[in-house]
């Protein structure tokens, strides 16, 4: 590992625990100023989240919770990392579940292929639904934020019709699916948290696509289309197939924990079922700093906050639970300015750097190895050098 990955790495580790840390005492102060001793909110946001006992384990409804949470921020990571900054994964995720639960109680299939049939279906729709901001982009000049805001209120809409109209279940006053088939239902290890096939196909697509990402050409074209653009044009890489790619494989991912949710939790979609798990998956893409990994664990600690919050703050010591989404809130702001605030840190300790060498008599050298290199000096530079080992690098 070189200086720059590593550099890299320690930036997208570090950045994230001291969001959270930032975070976790502005809740405090949050927390103080509603009576409660911030410690004992602490203690009870990590008894009711993160333990277990012979009765009930609640680490299990966390990992239950964080299922969706998870393939979600894998979606979002996937057309993040390719420079494609979409927030479709709540209409993906919605769109996913409802056709996951439409084959699951439509369509007759023998049990050992009706949940299988019913997740590929909403892996299809979401990836169908995920490609649209990326072909407006890139074939119509359209901006993908505001694309994808769209879609995911034309898919909110969408849902709401499905369920109150062509899909409704006739037997009761709300407005909901019917329920799916038994063998279309994901298999429970634990009836009291639902947790089972749900969390390993969450973990096993943590696998396939940190592989997919790192270690096939396909996931390098996808990451050199967001790191670095005009390079992948210049070297002939397809830029514009791999952004469509990377938004269809985020969209079928969001969509799959739309699909996962549905046959694993609720076994129908009820109006309103678009609860803001999608916004939660990009937001803990972007606090794991669009890693994997880090993405992964993210949505994990955002599932035990929101559990925590319900059943330790709310339930234990009358706290609002909405001071749980104010810190996860407060962690994204906290990440998201870290990059001006160090760019303007390293701008500051460049320039302590050369004014140290400057009292010391020593101007700092610059890339050729000539004294006035340093542009806080004030002195030029010939460019012809380093553009030409950069041009034999790339060659």
């Amino acid at each position: 590992m070189n200086d720059i990955d590593f550099a890299r790495l320690t930036q997208r580790t570090v950045v994230p625990v001291a969001a959270v840390i930032l975070a976790l005492l502005v809740g405090g102060v949050l927390v103080a100023i509603a009576g409660v001793s911030p410690l004992d909110a602490l203690v009870a946001v990590g008894q009711s989240a993160f333990t277990c006992t012979p009765q009930f384990c609640n680490f299990a409804v966390v990992l239950t919770t964080a299922a969706p949470l998870i393939l979600t921020a894998l979606g979002a990571v996937m057309v993040l990392r390719a420079g494609l900054f979409s927030i479709g994964q709540e209409g993906q995720y919605g769109l996913g579940a409802i056709a996951a639960v439409f084959v699951g109680f439509a369509i007759p299939m023998p049990d050992g292929l009706h949940a299988v049939v019913a997740l590929l279906a909403s892996a299809v729709v979401g990836a169908a639904w995920g490609a649209l901001p990326a072909i407006f982009r890139i074939f119509f000049g359209a901006n993908e934020l505001i694309v994808s805001i769209i879609l995911n209120s034309v898919a909110m809409l969408t849902l709401s019709f499905l369920i109150n109209y062509p899909l409704r279940d006739s037997g009761g006053t709300a407005s909901y699916t019917p329920l799916v088939d038994e063998g279309a239902r994901l298999v429970s290890f634990d009836p009291g948290t639902k947790i089972g096939v749900n969390l390993l196909i969450a973990f096993a697509m943590v696998a396939v696509v940190w592989i997919y990402m790192a270690k096939t050409p396909w996931g390098y074209e996808q990451r050199m289309a967001g790191d670095a653009p005009i390079f992948s044009r210049y070297t002939g890489l397809r830029t514009r197939i791999a952004v469509i790619r990377a938004a269809s494989l985020g969209g079928a991912l969001a969509g799959l924990g739309g699909g996962v949710q549905a046959l694993g939790m609720n076994y129908r979609v009820i109006d309103g079922f678009m609860d803001g798990t999608g916004f939660n998956g990009l937001t803990a893409a972007i606090l794991g700093g669009t890693t994997v990994i880090g993405g992964s664990l993210a949505a994990i600690l955002f599932a035990g906050i929101t559990v925590g919050a319900v059943n330790g703050l709310q339930i234990l010591l009358g706290v609002p639970r909405e001071i749980g989404s104010a810190l996860l809130a407060l962690m994204i702001l906290f990440v998201s300015i870290q990059g001006p605030v160090l760019k303007q840190l390293e701008l500051l300790l460049a320039k302590r750097r050369g004014m140290a060498a400057l009292k010391a008599g020593n101007p700092p050298k610059g890339p050729t190895g000539s004294p006035g290199d340093d542009p806080d000096t004030g002195g030029g530079s010939d460019s012809s050098a380093p553009l030409a080992d950069a041009t034999t690098e790339v060659k």
